[in-house]
């Protein structure tokens, strides 16, 4: 199985930053660091070398005809081939404001473009192109276990619904659990090596582990 790990941390010394690391290392991924990168998150006219409608830019228009005559920006080609190389996908970031941080986002707005990842106009979502592919997605969190699921927050799946089906879930991804590291900020160290351990024994049975979400 091959497998691609995207982190996307401004501090190479964070747990997120850790996580990452040892899941590249236990999957034998490619490591995508997309601060280490310079990544930039927007997605803009100069993700594409030939233009549909120079006149103005209709994102998702634009992407399908780059995929269709080759004509996307180095840069971003070269991450859409690395998404399409891999049989897992697993994203690492801190969740900030119960969300994914600008970084992941806009690597996901420009890399899942129109014409690979889904098709418009076109099938319906939720039914493919990417339904061969396995997602994960590992967070670092403030809040406690406790804290999701109760009366302020609900739970994790809840919380990630946008990440986990509107977004990985809509391409036919086979959409894991996420892994999350609760209260990271505040464990001791021998908490961040359990968290670090589960991962590592998680991922010897990802290829086999039930989705929360998988295509008809």
């Amino acid at each position: 199985m091959k497998s691609l790990v995207v982190l996307s941390h401004p501090e190479p010394t964070s747990f997120a930053a850790a996580l990452a690391n040892t899941a590249a290392e236990a999957l034998g991924a490619t490591l995508l660091d997309l601060y280490r990168e310079d990544f930039d998150p927007r997605l803009s006219a100069a993700d594409f070398t030939r233009r549909a409608k120079p006149e103005r830019l209709e994102p998702m228009a634009e992407q399908l005809h780059a995929v269709e005559t080759g004509s996307l920006a180095p840069d971003i080609a070269r991450h859409v081939d690395l998404l399409r190389e891999s049989d897992l996908l697993v994203l690492v970031q801190p969740m900030w404001w119960f969300s994914l941080p600008a970084m992941a986002k806009g690597w996901i707005d420009r890399t899942f473009v129109n014409g690979y990842a889904y098709r418009f106009p076109g099938p319906p979502p939720w039914l493919g192109p990417l339904n061969e592919k396995r997602a994960l997605a590992v967070f670092t969190s403030s809040y406690e276990e406790s804290d999701y699921g109760g009366d302020r927050l609900r739970s994790v799946e809840d919380v990630l619904y946008p990440l986990l089906w509107g977004t990985l879930a809509y391409t036919g991804m086979q959409v894991l659990a996420p892994f999350m590291a609760y209260a990271a900020d505040s464990v001791d160290e021998p908490a961040r090596r359990g968290y670090l351990d589960a991962l590592r024994a998680r991922l010897e049975t990802v290829e086999s582990e039930a989705p929360i979400h998988s295509p008809p």
